[in-house]
């Protein structure tokens, strides 16, 4: 009894390969965007709620205290 496998050509394995790599590289690229994002986010709203404790400063801005 003969048995036949299919064997891919080497050609389309390599290109296949590349494109999930190139998918892969997508996905990594956006993983380390959204870090970056939500570290600013975290930033600036811990940023703002100083500005907002801070009695007499404006926002990074000092002002003379009322007399």
């Amino acid at each position: 009894m003969a048995v036949a496998f299919y064997i891919p050509d080497q050609k389309e394995m390599l290109r296949k390969a590349r494109e999930q790599e190139k998918q892969l590289l997508r996905l990594r690229q956006w993983q380390m965007a959204t870090v970056v994002l939500n570290t600013i986010r975290q930033l600036m709203d811990s940023t703002a709620s100083q500005c907002l404790q801070r009695a007499g400063r404006k926002c990074g801005k000092w002002r003379k205290p009322s007399q």
